[in-house]
């Protein structure tokens, strides 16, 4: 106790030799808080700016070492967060005071050895308060949400309690703060995901609705807007949100995700005429990436359109140079349409186009010999794999360095490949011996009683 007691003094010191200086101003969520609060948080703010966390930390700790005050709690949460150089699962953090000059990533390069070391529970210690029958502030349920967020980012089960406890308990406080009007564009962001997350999408269109009204210049909000319609089939509230995002003439990862919520809202309510026209706007909006055009194949396969698949599939390739990505997907596309007898007829319609292309020829082989490997029925399937991936491994020799790991990957395959065929072949020769015995005791016997 005497030692807090002499920490508390110095906190005291800290603010009067700032006193003089300019502080930041406590944001208004703190603005209930007991005034003496609101000193203690301005002076370990500006603390903060000056890259003093470790006496920031040991500001706030002397002044509340036991965390009853609420929004002392929600300061320490977010300080631990934002500015601690290290954690151990986020209950434990280190703090430092960064040297003149140093910047925080140095820091974090090459750690002093100096370290304020603190066991800083937020969950344990938020539980003790609502069982104290202290009032939460507003402030301390949004800061107490986003260390939630993290902790179900960083360990998702792995952690003290499940992943589904961790974001219910974040959803709960997310809400709350919201109900008080308090959040920022980050907060919104993640409050949407932790309901999508658990299927909360009614939850989350509400979130996500009054995210667009307050930052309409951020087309995420939209597009997450999109796919929580689409989860809950409201297809054609998806239409007008995506149309807006694409209208804009920036071409950004959200122009790309709204195409792709527009698809699926097409696909998913059978409208084949939506979903052609969404594909085919983004083939062209996007002319130098080959995943719009995986993704018309793909539209294809799922529709059972089998001559529209194939041409998709000839054109990527033939437009991305039998880009070995682009094969491999094609491939597992059909695969998981259980029709691998198309992507067998793609290989051998792409090896008959390529033939004097080595690149090209090897890379169709590699995955023709993995495609007999993957669907093999007999031992000849196998023979036929390692048939095609010995005949790879000429084709890359013609433009590959040998040093180049393919080789040793096929290598690897071949001899894999070959060991299956032997343990087989020695199964089926224990099987049939087993088979044989019985008949030739019975002939013995059949000649002792005689």
């Amino acid at each position: 106790m005497k030692r807090f007691v002499v920490l508390l003094f110095a906190c005291f010191a800290v603010i009067a030799s700032i006193g003089a200086q300019q502080t930041p101003a406590v944001l208004s969520a703190y603005s209930d808080a007991e005034p003496r609060t609101k000193e203690i948080i301005d002076a370990a703010r500006l603390l903060e700016s000056k890259g003093q966390y470790a006496k920031a930390w040991n500001l706030l700790a002397a002044f509340d070492p036991d965390s009853k005050d609420g929004y002392v709690l929600a300061e320490k949460i977010r300080l631990a967060l934002e500015d601690s150089i290290g954690n151990g699962m986020l209950v434990s953090f280190s703090f430092i005071d960064l040297e003149e000059g140093q910047s925080i990533y140095e820091a974090f390069l090459n750690p002093p050895e100096k370290q304020t070391m603190v066991d800083f529970n937020p969950l344990d210690l938020v539980e003790e308060l609502e069982k104290s029958g202290e009032a939460i502030p507003p402030i301390l349920s949004l800061e107490f949400a986003g260390y939630l967020y993290t902790v179900n980012q960083e360990y998702g089960d792995n952690w003290l309690i499940d992943s589904y406890t961790i974001q219910q308990k974040a959803v709960e406080n997310y809400d709350r703060a919201l109900a008080y009007g308090l959040y920022t564009d980050k907060s919104l962001a993640n409050h949407a995901e932790l309901l999508i997350n658990l299927q909360q999408y009614e939850g989350a269109e509400k979130v996500l609705r009054q995210a667009i009204s307050l930052f309409p210049e951020d087309q995420s909000y939209a597009v997450s807007l999109a796919g929580s319609l689409n989860n809950q089939g409201k297809f054609d509230q998806v239409y007008p949100v995506i149309d807006e995002v694409i209208a804009e003439p920036d071409v950004t990862n959200s122009t790309y995700n709204a195409y792709v919520e527009g698809i699926k809202a097409g696909l998913n309510s059978g409208d084949t005429k939506k979903t052609d026209s969404y594909v085919d706007a983004m083939i062209e909006r996007f002319p130098d990436e080959y995943a719009p055009m995986l993704i018309q194949h793909l539209v294809a396969v799922i529709m059972g359109e089998t001559e529209k698949a194939n041409i998709s599939a000839d054109n990527v390739t033939e437009k991305f140079s039998v880009n070995p990505d682009v094969v491999q997907s094609l491939l597992s596309t059909w695969l998981s349409a259980s029709d691998p007898v198309s992507g067998f007829d793609y290989l051998n319609r792409s090896l008959e186009k390529y033939a004097s292309d080595d690149q090209a020829m090897g890379t169709l082989l590699f995955y023709r010999a993995l495609m007999y490997a993957q669907t093999a029925q007999s031992l000849d399937d196998l023979k036929l794999a390692i048939a095609d991936m010995v005949e790879t491994e000429k084709r890359f020799g013609a433009v590959f360095e040998k040093e180049d790991p393919v080789f040793q990957t096929i290598g690897q395959l071949i001899t894999e490949w070959k060991q299956i065929i032997e343990q087989l072949q020695e199964n089926d020769s224990a099987t049939s011996s087993e088979q044989t015995t019985p008949s030739e005791d019975a002939n013995t016997a059949s000649g002792t009683n005689n």
